[in-house]
Order: C-alpha cells, then sequence, then structure tokens
C-alpha cells in the first residue's frame, strides 16, 4: 500500500494550497502504479509550526516528501520518481518562493508486501477487502 507524508513549514500560508500538491502527488503516483493501487492509499500533510529552517531565519521555509511505495516497482522508478516528485514540490511552489529560502527534500522507501498487513473495507455495494 503507498502511503505519503508530506511535512512542511506554516510560514507558507494557506496559499501554498497543500491539498491541491496532495492531488497532484496522487495523479504522479497512479501513472506509475495504476489505479488499482491507489485504493486505500493515504496521501497526507503535516503542518509545523514549530521550526528552524537553515539558519534560522523566519522567511526560510521546508517541504519534505516521505513516500512508502511497493517494493516491487520502487527499484525501477527511483530515478524517475524521485526528480518527478521533486519537480512538483518546486513548480507548485514557484511563486511563493520568489522572496524566501526553500529546502525540499524528496524521501522514497520500499515497502515489501510480507512486511504490511492492510485492511480495506469499501462502502455497501462495493467489493470489501479483508
Amino acid at each position: 500500500m503507498i502511503n505519503v507524508t508530506v511535512t512542511y513549514t506554516d510560514n507558507l500560508g494557506p496559499e501554498a494550497d497543500i491539498p491541491s500538491l496532495l492531488r497532484r502527488i496522487a495523479a504522479r503516483l497512479e501513472a506509475d502504479y495504476g489505479r488499482e493501487s491507489m485504493v486505500g492509499v493515504c496521501i497526507g500533510a503535516t503542518r509545523l509550526a514549530d521550526f528552524i529552517v537553515g539558519d534560522g531565519r523566519p522567511d526560510w521555509a521546508s517541504v519534505t516528501l516521505r513516500a512508502r511505495l511497493p517494493a516491487n516497482r520502487l527499484e525501477d522508478l527511483r530515478e524517475r520518481l524521485l526528480q518527478d516528485l521533486t519537480s512538483l514540490v518546486e513548480t507548485h511552489l514557484v511563486d511563493l518562493v520568489i522572496d524566501r529560502s526553500l529546502t525540499i527534500s524528496v524521501e522514497l522507501s520500499p515497502i515489501a508486501p510480507q512486511d504490511v498487513v492492510s485492511r480495506i473495507r469499501v462502502k455497501p455495494g462495493r467489493a470489501s477487502i479483508f
């Protein structure tokens, strides 16, 4: 099961539109892993209210994307995904970082099926997985 967490400093403000960034990440992962792999996926964000970034100046901002992805395809996709996801974050925030410093970090790690227990309950009328 794919799991992504975006952690960002709250000095980016609401204009960063993090929900839109999460949708873009989901669409990017769906392109490589397929729609069926996105069932039960969690792509979320955590806003940091207390932080120090860089040299501690208040104009510094930070975005960290941590993705746990199925091991069976990750090695083949790693280099391209690292570039694509980093570029996606940079492009999404391009207008906000004109006058501030920004750190972007993207981390990919494999999930082996034998290390995951996953229970998904789909609404009645649809297939249920237990």
